[in-house]
């Protein structure tokens, strides 16, 4: 099979709606990228992506977890934890500007709408290696600093890009896991829904949430059996 970007682009322009078993056979093709055929490139050298986790929602497949945003596929994102996302395309209406001394002002909300056609979400990049030296950059945070400094002077900059290796990458185990600390520190599945829904989103009917909640039992309790969501390099114990 002959690899290249403009086929992992759309691999992660997931429709809006796609079953869930189609979305499950996206994020399968898309590992399969990642784990042996992808490098971020970066100024100072090459990276391999070695362990990672998806996240995505749409009318099949509510998973409340994923931050909210609007984007074409293969876009790099900083997510509201400081990690790095490689997103899916992804579209989501916002609320319109509200009025202060008569100056727009956004709050920068997002509409769910029960039934939505939404669909959104990104690839967490949990762990990079750099194949010059084989440094290894554990966790979302460390993943970032390939992000944190760039010229703000001008737009001609030397930001990181994935590409496919030139080289065949080295073989490598990787198992199939659950999402790291899924909950947070809400340790609640109610409780992780309400917080995600009260910080990204305009407030939605009662109806809606108890679907966002139900949903998202469901992803966990299939997740608990099939390990579609992350992948880790089995040479570095997963957390």
């Amino acid at each position: 099979m002959n690899r290249n970007i403009d086929k992992l682009r759309t691999l992660m322009s997931i429709p809006a709606n796609a079953s869930e078993s189609k979305i499950m056979e996206a994020f399968d093709s898309i590992a399969d990228y990642l784990k042996n055929y992808c490098v971020i490139k970066a100024k100072d050298g090459e990276y391999r992506i070695l362990d990672f986790e998806f996240y995505f929602f749409n009318q099949n497949h509510q998973d409340i977890t994923t931050h909210p945003r609007n984007s074409e596929a293969l876009c790099w994102y900083i997510n509201d934890f400081g990690g790095i996302d490689l997103n899916f395309k992804s579209e989501i209406k916002i609320n319109d500007p509200i009025k202060k001394k008569g100056i727009e002002i956004y709050s920068y909300k997002y509409i769910l709408p029960k039934d939505s056609d939404s669909y959104f979400g990104g690839v967490l990049i949990r762990q990079i290696q750099r194949l010059s030296d084989k440094v290894i950059f554990d966790g979302p945070l460390k993943v970032t600093e390939l992000f944190r400094t760039f010229n703000a002077s001008h737009q001609l900059q030397d930001i990181p890009i994935l590409i496919i290796a030139p080289e065949l990458l080295e073989k490598l185990e990787f198992a199939s896991l659950k999402r790291h600390n899924i909950l947070g520190s809400h340790k609640d599945i109610t409780k992780k829904v309400d917080y995600n829904l009260q910080s990204c989103f305009e407030k939605v009917d009662d109806s809606t949430r108890a679907d966002l909640i139900n949903s998202l039992q469901k992803i966990l309790d299939k997740e608990s059996t099939n390990h579609y969501y992350r992948y880790c390099w089995t040479g570095l114990k997963a957390k």
